[in-house]
């Protein structure tokens, strides 16, 4: 989770992890989430303590690309035709959208912050779109939003998550390892982690998911997330655009048809 807490005259922003083996009630901070230290000559004066939960991991939605990381990625070697191929799916599925009511709801669900998921809630209530105007208008502007962003780059592709990244808190990952955490675990493997809007080829990192037996008696059952080593000359998330572990989303792609061609 990404929070900032007041304590005794100090400022601390950064991310948090639910750790089962400190004490309960217990918030352990790291030296480099304490941004701005206690002044002893305000001893005298009244300071809050609080702790305010910013954001929370949460179970990532579709992950979209962008104009420039399309750009890197072909720069890299993924072929100008692998994206040309999202876009023609995209548009298809954006399409069907308006007559079938599985992919009218996968759309509703996206673009579920422009009405409060009520489009969404309608359909799984049993309203199909031809039957209600209302619903029929919702979706022909939710799909129009969608071509919008297609005509940005934004295209969805398979096996491709956004999120929260943080610290290993055992120290146990080696520089080009990382901890990626989703639905049902640690993944293993090859992946691609990039942290937008990152312009330079270096901003796009081949990474090796590792499972460690440490970090998960840490972590237990924590899902969504990633877990960057501290070992290493420099910070892998600086590297990636300048980012930080004080709740930076990175975009990690498993696909393997982008990670054989990069």
């Amino acid at each position: 989770m990404q929070v900032r807490m007041f304590y005794n005259g100090l400022a601390v922003k950064g991310t948090l992890l639910v750790v089962r083996k400190l004490p309960e009630r217990t918030i352990h901070i790291r030296p480099s989430m304490i941004k701005v230290n206690s002044d002893p000559s305000l001893s005298g004066g009244h300071s809050f303590n609080s702790l305010e939960i910013v954001s929370t991991s949460n179970r990532p939605k579709r992950a979209l690309t962008s104009r420039f990381l399309i750009t890197l990625l072909q720069y890299g070697g993924v072929p100008a035709d692998y994206f040309m191929e999202l876009l023609g799916k995209a548009l298809k599925d954006v399409e069907k959208a308006r007559h079938k009511t599985r992919d009218s709801l996968e759309v509703a669900f996206n673009h579920g912050d422009m009405d409060d998921l009520m489009s969404a809630r309608m359909i799984l209530s049993g309203i199909r779109p031809e039957d209600e105007a209302y619903l029929q208008h919702q979706l022909t502007t939710m799909t129009k939003e969608e071509r919008e962003g297609f005509k940005q780059g934004r295209l969805p592709v398979d096996q491709c998550y956004y999120l929260m990244g943080t610290t290993d808190p055992t120290g146990t990952l080696k520089p080009h390892e990382v901890c990626v955490i989703l639905d049902h675990g640690p993944i293993s493997g090859e992946v691609l982690v990039y942290r937008h809007p990152g312009l330079h080829f270096g901003d796009i990192h081949v990474l090796t998911a590792t499972y460690s037996e440490a970090i998960q008696d840490f972590v237990g059952d924590s899902k969504y997330a990633i877990l960057f080593p501290v070992s290493g000359p420099r910070s892998l998330a600086d590297e990636m655009a300048g980012g930080d572990f004080d709740g930076d989303m990175y975009w990690v792609s498993r696909n393997p048809q982008v990670g054989h061609c990069f």
